[in-house]
């Protein structure tokens, strides 16, 4: 019997998930849009208590899955880490895995907990595509390898032994969790990797993790969420995540911190703009993007760390943060719609006077608009200049304003922050200096979400010409 190591769940999900592009990348058929979702048969030899599943469309016959190798093949890391990957799946009595990775036309990775213990185990399946005899177990790497119906599967024991119950019919399988197919219903068709997580799994192996996992699992935490579903898809010179999220109805009802509006104030946002948020509640949004930047916070700091619950107090309804990019600091620009343009004022006036020192403001044509410098108010007030809502960039990756309500939206001009950053000290840090070339390639970065009381979506784009 294989020896059961200690399981590090980045590690792993990092080696699925590149084993697979690895396979992408070679598999590059023509274009188009796929018809139906990738095959899912890995689901139901995962148990429905998954706190984490990644599922990876390896078919060379699918459209979504060349275009994603494609857009792998844009960044100039990508050569070394194929290599990397290649040599990592050599690993001692992993030849079957080699091969059938290679061939298979889905893969999968699953994170779930067995009995009592509140450390993760690990299982990867492998489609081979046809049933296969059930060899004796055998080593594979730090794992233990053998098949379990048409899947090559790969972990502890114990998790071998939980998907050959399952493919028995013995047992819960996620294919047939409610949850589960709830999340997956409405993502797009045309993806080349889809997922899912359980509340529990995000608290517990993403969050956790820092960096841009970590990231994104702060992001998609709430005190409402049950679980999430989500699918990374490629479109010309876009990658998109789209996550799906159920929500405990009662708890959102009473928690809810960001109520759905029109985002009209998109049409006011310089063109120039380094990055926009629309949101409604912005106290909660502002932090929330500090809790998400982590180490990030520093830079953040000097241009939020001036706001008090006074000034933030107009900001309730609808309303937009805006950087611009200025010398020897880019320029913070906060706008809000009002209805009462003399009580704005007042508001304004009441504010203690050191605020009145750091922040230019305006009340004009329904907007409050309080800046950093001078020139953020004038930006925003000029109905002639150009503006962010009519670049090519924004359309690209928000889809416009689109014709309803939505929960936030995001336009990051990507380029112009690493910049930022750089001045601010990123290039101390090593592990930016690594992926700072891969990074480069990414044009500008949007995020739409939208919803209700019990589930919302969120859709990110990455601009990658």
């Amino acid at each position: 019997m294989a020896e059961r190591r200690t399981f590090d769940p980045l590690t792993e999900a990092i080696r699925l998930a590149a084993a697979a592009v690895v396979v992408l990348a070679g598999l590059l058929a023509g274009g188009g849009a796929s018809a139906t979702a990738p095959p899912n048969e890995a689901a139901k030899l995962v148990p429905s208590t998954a706190l984490v599943y990644l599922h990876v469309s390896t078919d060379g016959d699918r459209p979504a899955t060349a275009r994603a190798g494609d857009l792998a093949e844009r960044f100039p890391s990508w050569p070394a880490l194929r290599r990397s990957i290649l040599r990592r799946l050599e690993a001692p009595g992993c030849r079957a895995a080699t091969e059938a990775i290679r061939t298979a036309d889905e893969a999968a990775l699953v994170l779930f907990d067995i009995g009592a213990a509140r450390t993760a185990n690990s299982l990867v399946l492998v489609d081979t595509g046809k049933d296969q005899p059930r060899p004796q177990q055998r080593r594979c790497g730090a794992l233990t390898a053998e098949y379990v119906g048409r899947f090559l599967a790969i972990g502890q024991p114990e998790s071998l032994a939980v998907a050959r119950r399952l493919q028995r019919g013995q047992g819960n399988a996620l294919a047939d969790s409610a949850d589960y197919r709830k999340a997956m219903d409405t993502l797009p068709a045309a993806r080349v990797a889809d997922g899912y997580a359980s509340a529990d799994g995000i608290r517990r192996l993403l969050a956790p993790q820092g960096g841009l996992l970590g990231a994104a699992g702060t992001l998609v935490d709430q005190p409402a969420l049950r679980s999430a579903g989500f699918s990374v898809t490629a479109q010309d010179d876009l990658a998109k995540l789209r996550i799906h999220s159920l929500l405990d109805e009662d708890v959102a009802k009473r928690t809810r911190t960001f109520p759905p509006f029109d985002p009209t104030l998109a049409d006011v946002v310089p063109e120039g703009a380094m990055a926009y948020v629309g949101v409604a509640n912005l106290g909660t949004a502002l932090q929330r993007v500090l809790s998400a930047a982590g180490e990030g916070q520093d830079a953040l700091q000097p241009l939020l760390g001036g706001l008090d619950a006074s000034l933030l107090r107009l900001f309730r309804g609808e309303s937009a943060v805006i950087i611009t990019p200025n010398v020897p600091a880019p320029v913070l620009t906060l706008v809000a719609r009002t209805e009462d343009e003399a009580a704005a004022r007042r508001s304004l006036a009441r504010l203690p006077a050191a605020l009145r020192k750091v922040f230019k403001s305006a009340v004009r044509d329904g907007k409050v608009v309080v800046s950093t410098a001078q020139s953020g108010v004038d930006a925003v007030l000029d109905d002639d200049a150009p503006k962010l809502a009519d670049t090519d960039a924004f359309s690209s990756v928000t889809g416009g304003k689109g014709d309803g309500k939505v929960t936030s939206l995001v336009f990051l001009d990507f380029n112009r922050l690493l910049r930022l950053g750089e001045q601010t000290g990123l290039y101390d840090s090593r592990a930016y200096v690594r992926v700072k070339d891969d990074l480069d390639k990414v044009r500008a970065v949007g995020a739409v979400s939208s919803g209700s009381s019990s589930e919302s979506t969120a859709e990110i784009s990455l601009l990658i010409p």
